[in-house]
């Protein structure tokens, strides 16, 4: 216990120091007081422990102290909102990528200002940078922008959350060039080329968004999941899930644990499983919650290798000492506070919750049926209630946001997690050793992952999932925790200690297991065949007006099985989430991908389409542009070796059983540059027809009409987002569709199509259906006639 009084004290006086501001040699001084009053008291065990508690106490308050930063003429800092300037420094971690940009943790060297002379500067710098060409880790860089203090925002300090990790400026929208590159730790530069081979592995073995899930489960990398699935995951309470934890630490020492073992021996085992969580603590970035939990499983297999299991709680304690000692701003970090809390309500409360809990099982099951229920209940059941009732208070006054479904949300993954992280690491290693043997082994992680986002998307549906709170007060928080302390040390006091013994007879369970194991590996076959024929062609025509927000993106299943992508989207994450939802889970294959003009948000989805999938060929308007992302899409072009046809009027392509997709425009000879001449498509089916307007204006509608080309279709996708450009009088005269879709977003440019745009389709008799509204729109065509169905 008095690692746990010391810890706390010190702890304490970190927070305190926070709230008084007080000169490090005052604090240096006045700890002189204790520490006599223990050295005098050392034989007396109650003033010892007071005078070392207050020791701690004082010394906490010094280490915060020492760590507040200096500000002076060589901090990079003291020329935050001065103006533009050009800035050269390194790449001092892993770049954050978003679908748009990445942000990246520069340290800073040199600045020069309004012309004048390059002068030194030292601190750390937030870039937000342009997401192509890849920054990577150890690049030199010059960077233009101008520094800025980090915002304030309505409820929540961006300031004070940079400066914790001792970042006081920010450059947004810079403009980078790079200088040299590779002046990283070597060691850390080659693990994260592993830890991105590793990413591009599970995104060529798994569809969307099971891919960007277990990237985040296993690599600690959540930046490919969709907004829209991130909210899910926040609205059901289980975000630890994409977060790398304590759980994750947990499967891996008690794999390495064993696995050592037979590797090296039990004598160097221990050395082996501590070097094998250190490195994978920092291929996955090493966050506080991280390192805390990094620092767990270390302990948990020392104390087993030493015999010496049952000190959890002083672990967790020396953990959080050692953590706060190295940077005592971690006190603040949310996710060290939620890891820690979960950790300790685990160690106070699972033994008490799992005797009543079999209790309550003994009145109301026989005998024979308490024991295996209570095991098989334990995780999803006791072990989320032990973690909610510590973690609660915490999440209730940061994010004012009550989960209803929670527990059950939980209960209901957590038993799935333990073989989403081993099937997906061995079809990881797998796909690293030989891409088809990681395919293979992917089926099975992938049901697993797509179990676990059914269940928080459908529970994340549930009415009132989500309760608004508002400002919760602290001395709600307070009360809570001293609730929950009163009732740790009643239940210590008087519950039974005694430790309920695992029955197991070996010999007398050995043909069950095999018999158990036989009968669950039939059962996953079954489940993937079954999970494979829902996913054959039903032999009908599938026209998808994708959900994508301010752009536009179409899906296009032909009856014979053919998958073809009309433009890609603003987002690459929402891209392949829609594609990962609509393939089989084993194909990785597009026959065809058609961009219909260069607008970043048509194409900037499309990026990680060739990235991760094999596709047959690609359609492209005339001309092209010299942005980054237009740059990336020819090199991915060229580097795979995809075919390329420039459409124009004429072009046609056979999408089997009779569709065919057709270019209507341009001719070929139109004005202006390529940039300027967006596709117009049509798709044939039997006597169904669909028009994909694009980015089309009048003047594209009008050389259509003269030129004769057959326009009227009965499902219209409006041109330019439903704006006032497109769509004229005479050309929607011409179509007269009796479906028009809108593809646009909310909140952005395309969010508001043109009043007068809607009232003419109206006019027409045209049911109008928006993404932004409905969802993705799909249109369901046997030949002959038509149905609709709407995402919302």
């Amino acid at each position: 216990m008095l690692l746990i009084y010391l810890s706390a004290a010190w702890m304490s006086g970190i927070y305190l120091a926070s709230r008084w501001a007080l000169p490090p040699a005052l604090l240096g001084l006045a700890a002189l007081l204790p520490l006599s009053v223990a050295w005098l008291w050392r034989r007396e065990a109650r003033p010892r422990l007071f005078a070392l508690c207050g020791l701690f106490l004082l010394l906490g308050g010094l280490r915060y102290a020492l760590s507040l930063p200096r500000f002076d003429e060589d901090s990079v800092s003291a020329y935050n909102d001065k103006g533009w300037g050009t800035l050269v420094g390194t790449v001092i971690a892993e770049p954050d990528r978003r679908d748009t940009y990445a942000n990246l943790r520069l340290r800073a060297e040199t600045l020069i200002r309004d012309g004048s002379e390059p002068r030194e500067v030292g601190g750390l710098v937030l870039v937000r940078a342009p997401r192509y060409p890849e920054p990577l880790y150890g690049d030199r860089l010059r960077v233009r922008g101008t520094l800025e203090t980090p915002p304030v925002f309505e409820g929540f300090s961006y300031r004070d959350y940079l400066s914790r990790q001792g970042i006081y400026s920010t450059v947004r929208w810079a403009r980078i060039d790079t200088l040299e590159r590779g002046r990283g730790n070597p060691l850390f530069a080659r693990m994260l080329v592993f830890k991105r081979r590793a990413q591009t592995v599970i995104a060529d073995i798994l569809p969307e968004p099971c891919a960007a899930l277990l990237t985040g489960i296993l690599l600690g990398d959540d930046g490919g999941m969709p907004a829209g699935l991130t909210a899910d995951f926040r609205t059901t309470g289980t975000s630890h899930i994409i977060a790398i934890s304590g759980f994750n630490f947990a499967v891996i020492s008690g794999v390495l644990s064993s696995l050592s073992v037979r590797l090296v021996g039990r004598r160097y085992a221990a050395w082996f499983a501590t070097g094998a969580i250190a490195l994978y603590a920092v291929l996955v970035g090493g966050s506080a919650a991280v390192v805390r939990a990094a620092l767990m499983g270390c302990i948990a297999v020392w104390g087993e290798h030493l015999g010496r299991q049952n000190a959890a709680p002083n672990a967790l304690f020396a953990a959080a000492l050692g953590m706060t000692a190295w940077n005592p701003h971690i006190l603040w970090d949310l996710g060290f506070l939620l890891s820690f809390a979960a950790t300790l309500g685990l160690i106070l409360y699972t033994d008490p919750l799992q005797r009543a809990f079999e209790g309550l099982l003994a009145r109301l099951l026989p005998p024979s049926w308490v024991e295996p229920t209570s095991r098989s209940l334990k995780e999803p059941l006791v072990l989320t209630t032990c973690a909610q009732l510590t973690t609660m208070p915490i999440i209730l006054y940061n994010f004012r946001v009550l989960s209803t479904v929670t527990l059950l949300s939980n209960a209901l993954i957590l038993p799935a997690q333990t073989q989403v992280m081993l099937w997906g690491a061995l079809a990881t290693v797998g796909g690293l050793i030989w891409l088809p043997l990681g395919r293979v082994l992917g089926w099975v992680a992938w049901l697993f992952l797509a179990y676990t986002v059914w269940v928080v998307e459908t529970t994340a549906g549930v009415r009132h999932a989500a309760v608004e709170l508002g400002r919760v007060s602290s001395a709600l928080v307070w009360g809570w925790y001293a609730i929950l302390g009163i009732g740790a040390w009643w239940m210590a006091q008087t519950g039974d200690k005694r430790k309920a013994a695992w029955r197991t007879i070996v010999g007398a369970l050995a043909g069950r297991q095999m018999t158990a194991i036989l009968v669950g590996g039939l059962g996953l076959v079954a489940v993937l065949v079954w999970a494979g024929v829902a996913s054959l062609p039903d032999g009908r025509l599938h026209v998808a007006f994708l959900d994508v927000g301010d752009g536009d993106a179409t899906w296009i299943e032909t009856p014979s099985g053919g998958q073809v992508l009309v433009n890609g989207g603003p987002s690459p994450s929402a891209m392949a989430a829609h594609l990962g939802r609509r393939m089989p889970f084993w194909d990785r294959t597009l026959d065809l991908v058609v961009l219909t003009d260069w607008r970043e948000e048509h194409l900037a989805g499309l990026i990680p389409v060739l990235e991760r999938y094999e596709v047959g060929q690609v359609l492209r308007p005339p001309g092209g542009c010299t942005r980054a992302t237009c740059i990336r899409w020819e090199k991915l072009l060229h580097e795979k070796g995809i075919p390329v046809l420039v459409a124009v009027a004429g072009t046609r392509a056979d999408l089997g059983n009779g569709a065919v997709l057709t270019v209507l425009h341009p001719d070929g000879a139109g004005k202006g540059s390529g940039g300027d001449e967006p596709l117009v498509l049509r798709v044939d089916y039997g006597r169904a027809c669909s028009l994909f307007a694009g980015s089309a204006g009048r003047d594209a509608e009008a050389a259509m009409l003269a030129r004769g080309e057959g326009v009227r279709c009965d499902v219209l996708q409006v041109g330019d987002h439903g704006g006032s450009e497109a769509t004229s009088p005479v050309f929607l005269e011409a179509v007269y569709p009796a479906l028009a879709v809108i593809s646009c977003g909310e909140g952005g440019p395309a969010a508001q199509p043109d009043e007068a745009v809607l009232e003419r389709l109206n006019g027409h008799g045209a049911t109008v259906v928006r993404t932004d509204e409905a969802g993705t729109v799909e249109v369901i065509s046997d030949g002959q006639g038509y149905e609709v169905a709407v995402g919302r």
